[in-house]
Order: C-alpha cells, then structure tokens, then sequence
C-alpha cells in the first residue's frame, strides 16, 4: 500500500486497484477476509483483520475509517511498508464471490480465525470486535502465556499445533 509521508495515500486507491485487477482480474470486486500489515527488517506483522460480504475488497478495505487503522498502525510501527493480504471466497465453479446483501456465514468464521491467529503474532491487534475471549484466554503452549521457559506439556503442545516460533510483540 502506498505511503505519502508516514500515511497510507489515500489518493494513490484508483492506481492500487488497477494493478490489483491486472494482477488477478476480478479481485478487486469479489468479497472475502484481508489482513493489513506492515512489512519491516524482521518481517511482516500484522495489525488488523477485515471481512467484506455486503461490500466489495475495493469498496471496503480504503473506507476513510480504514485508512484511519492503518495510519495508527503506522504510528505504532513507524517503518515498514503497508502490506494488503487479500483473502477471496470462491464458488464452487472456481470464480470470485460477490458481495450480496445477506452475510455470508463462511466469511464471518473464517474473520475469527484470523482474528485468533493474528492475535498470537501482535498483542496489539487493532480489532476491537470479536478480540475480547481471544486475548483473556491463556493456553501455555498455544497462546496469551506468560513469558518464561515452557513446560514440556506446553512444549509438545506448541509443536502439534505449530505455536512453536510465534514472537508476542
């Protein structure tokens, strides 16, 4: 994502959308889940998570209030550069979805589990929905534990389910 200074640059979306479409014709107007997150020496972080069912990826992810998390990710984070992950649902037939007036159940589920994992690489998350169990329950091993050396129950347990070399930030 473009930056203008320390800001995302609001006026730089046509021109992002644009390579987008070239890049994956399409994306731009299907529906699905996005990560923002900013990209520095040690490797992206991520600082928020977004649905989009009612609206398109276009439509959704460079709304004013958007662009407001993003910037205060950058004030959090003062260097990197802005990452959009772009996760789409498809149809049966292989194609994008499209927005639709209803919510779409799959979306939502697939919002909170990004929420979860997201959750386990920054503590500082700007999701305010769907975070408060995420962040009050604490499994040694898996997430939320309190720093020092693992147990070896907890130790297996981050091995089976691959919690090993998460960094909380």
């Amino acid at each position: 994502m473009p930056k203008n200074g320390r800001l995302v640059d609001k006026h730089a979306c046509a021109e992002f959308w644009k390579k987008i479409e070239e890049f994956n014709p399409g994306l731009p107007n299907a529906v699905g889940c996005y990560i923002f997150a900013i990209r520095a020496a040690k490797g992206a972080l991520p600082w928020y998570v977004g649905k989009t069912e009612k609206n398109s990826f276009r439509g959704e992810t460079w709304s004013t209030n958007k662009l407001n998390l993003y910037n205060e990710a950058f004030n959090l984070r003062e260097k990197g550069t802005g990452l959009l992950y772009l996760i789409a649902k498809n149809t049966r037939g292989g194609r994008f979805a499209k927005s639709r007036k209803a919510g779409i159940g799959d979306i939502c589920a697939l919002e909170n589990m990004l929420i979860g994992s997201c959750l386990l690489r920054n503590r500082k998350l700007l999701n305010i929905r769907q975070t408060r169990h995420p962040r009050g329950i604490v499994v040694p091993g898996y997430m939320n534990e309190k720093p020092g050396a693992r147990s070896a129950t907890a130790r297996r347990l981050a091995q089976l389910l691959g919690t090993c070399f998460f960094i909380l930030i």
